[in-house]
């Protein structure tokens, strides 16, 4: 039982570094959809050969504008912040879409903490 577990758990994380994942694609200029709070509803996705979503938030003239796309390859689960916006990456399917980016990280940990554990 615990080589299954273990096998099952080392496929599922090497299938989420291996393919593509996809990420919503809009912007609240043009989706009223787009912004926060988020609506999935007439939102594109698209696949991301980078593995990684990006959701950006700036303020402009007083008006807040939100971008939802692919990532930059090499980005990590983490936000960032500068010039009064911040970007979010974050590494599996639609996850650009929640207000808060970071629930791979947690199960990328609990997967590992799992395999360590009984293995």
């Amino acid at each position: 039982m615990k080589l299954v577990l273990c096998l099952a758990t080392l496929c599922m994380m090497m299938y989420e570094v291996e393919s593509a994942i996809t990420c919503y694609s809009c912007t609240s200029l043009t989706s009223s959809n787009c912004g926060d709070p988020f609506n999935s509803d007439g939102v594109t996705t698209t696949s991301c050969s980078a593995n990684v979503c990006l959701k950006a938030k700036a303020e402009v003239t007083g008006v807040s504008i939100i971008t939802r796309s692919c990532g930059i390859s090499g980005a990590t689960d983490t936000c960032t912040s500068a010039g009064g916006g911040t970007a979010c990456s974050c590494t599996t399917n639609d996850c650009n879409g929640s207000s808060f980016v970071m629930a791979s990280a947690v199960s990328t940990v609990v997967a590992l903490v799992v395999a360590l554990y009984f293995c």
